[in-house]
């Protein structure tokens, strides 16, 4: 009974993990396995299966036990960590995804700290109040609270009513950082007349074939007569903000074939506007590529200014009329080359570069001017140049991430090691918010029943398992327990 019992918390966990109804266990898993067993060993079933129970209300509780269970864990982690960092979000239905970053056994761990929702409205006060009783009932120390990540709406960032100042109430060193991705955005709006209807125009060709079933397979019938490489186009709307590289660059690559189709056929012939789709195709491809690689546990602010460093690098070579660094595009008018430049400032702007008084948190061991150790103490440098000499310190540095090597100084270099977690603690990003919602609206469907899914969430989204032996010790072995 008592690997029963195990057995079944296992399966209760992976059907959280997979996000299926909790009804799954019952109709599928158990019919399943008389099944499974029936073949194998000839019609005889096994004694023990007519004893488990995978009922909804089972599964259910089994799944509230983990998940409690990996919060009482995680709220003990962050009660012991020297620092922690939140991420916020909420979503279009009224959910609060607040996420936690705190270091935890020499290293970071960034966890779900809970999923809820907000009752009535989702202004700053209810989501402060909603973050604070959880936070004050939890016994955990606001005072400990180095970083705010979110993006910039009214509710979190406005200045006199927002959430930060209410956070900062409380914690006056809490830092906010704005998402990198959203001060993207922010950047790539600025856009030309000329691109800009560009721009407004292939969207109108992509969605006049995509939109309407009939055309849909009517050009996918020609796409197919023809032999072409690719049978379909990419749909396009706002909030696949990300993936229009992608949707341009297939557009570009069924040019023919869209001309046959549309009756729009002027466009195709214009050698100014065929340049600019393959360099809306190849910029947008480029900010894709920036976003995703600022995506991870292990990327930093330094990280968010070497890619904008780079993009600049790539904007002196377009300046030179070099445009090998671009996929399709091997012309370049002046109207696109001042709309790049000016991309980049714009980049600069929302990405301004990192104070020289910080470097030395990015590479402790080229110990530079003094410009760079400006707003450290004369023990703190003595402190600086006696690490920078260490030559077993300097072979960790190179194996480990820069947050967890200054973590793994801190017995040592306590004062140094305080700064530089303080400093890379908040998270420069809200995808794992982001992340998690598509998580949210997978087990939020029509099939579903239950309006509560943080219990699943946490299974699904933790970096632990649960203690599923301590939860076993404290039932009576019964299966259905």
């Amino acid at each position: 009974n008592e690997n029963l019992v195990l057995a079944l918390y296992e399966v209760s966990k992976l059907i959280a993990k997979t996000g299926y109804p909790h009804t799954v266990g019952e109709r599928l898993i158990l019919p399943a396995l008389h099944i499974i067993t029936s073949c194998i060993y000839g019609g005889k079933k096994g004694n023990q299966l007519g004893s488990l129970s995978f009922s909804n209300n089972t599964v259910k509780r089994r799944i509230e036990e983990m998940a409690k269970n990996i919060e009482e864990m995680l709220i003990h982690r962050i009660q012991n960590s020297q620092f922690f960092a939140l991420q916020l979000d909420k979503s279009t239905d009224a959910n609060l995804m607040c996420f936690f970053r705190y270091n935890y056994e020499s290293s970071i761990q960034e966890d779900l700290l809970f999923c809820k929702p907000l009752p009535t409205r989702t202004t700053a006060a209810e989501i402060f109040k909603l973050i604070n009783y959880f936070i004050i009932q939890s016994d955990i120390d606001w005072k400990k609270c180095v970083g705010l990540s979110s993006d910039g709406a009214r509710a979190m960032a406005e200045s006199r009513t927002g959430l930060v100042p209410r956070i900062r109430a409380v914690v006056p060193d809490c830092v906010w950082v704005h998402c990198n991705i959203h001060r993207e955005v922010l950047a790539v709006k600025t856009m030309p007349s000329l691109l800009s209807s560009t721009l407004q125009e292939c969207v109108k060709f992509i969605n006049y074939i995509k939109s309407r079933p009939l055309n849909s397979r009517i050009f996918t019938a020609l796409c197919n007569k023809l032999g072409s490489e690719h049978e379909h186009l990419l749909l396009h709307y706002k909030v696949r903000w990300l993936s229009k590289g992608n949707i341009f660059k297939r557009l570009f690559e069924m040019k023919d074939e869209v001309l046959l189709f549309l009756e729009f056929k002027d466009r195709f012939h214009e050698f100014d506007w065929l340049t600019m789709v393959p360099y809306l195709s190849d910029i947008f491809c480029l900010l894709n590529d920036l976003s995703l690689n600022l995506q991870g546990t292990k990327i930093n602010i330094f990280k968010v200014q070497e890619k904008v460093e780079k993009l600049c690098l790539l904007a002196q070579q377009v300046n030179k009329r070099n445009f090998k660094s671009f996929c399709i595009l091997n012309a370049i008018s002046a109207a696109i080359q001042e709309h790049f430049l000016g991309l980049i400032s714009s980049l600069n702007e929302y990405l301004p570069p990192i104070d020289a008084s910080k470097m030395w948190i990015k590479n402790p061991f080229t110990v530079g001017t003094e410009n760079e150790i400006l707003q450290l103490s004369a023990s703190e440098v003595d402190s600086l140049i006696e690490l920078s000499s260490d030559s077993a310190l300097k072979e960790n540095f190179d194996k480990l991430s820069l947050i967890d090597f200054w973590l793994s100084c801190r017995n040592e270099y306590s004062h140094l090691s305080e700064k530089e977690v303080k400093f890379l603690m908040p998270f420069i990003l809200t995808y794992k918010c982001e992340t998690s919602f598509s998580s949210l609206v997978f087990f939020k469907n029509k099939y579903r029943n239950r309006l509560n899914v943080e219990s699943d969430l946490r299974i699904k989204l933790s970096s632990f398992a649960p203690d599923i032996k301590l939860l076993c010790d404290a039932k009576q072995h019964h299966p259905s327990h």
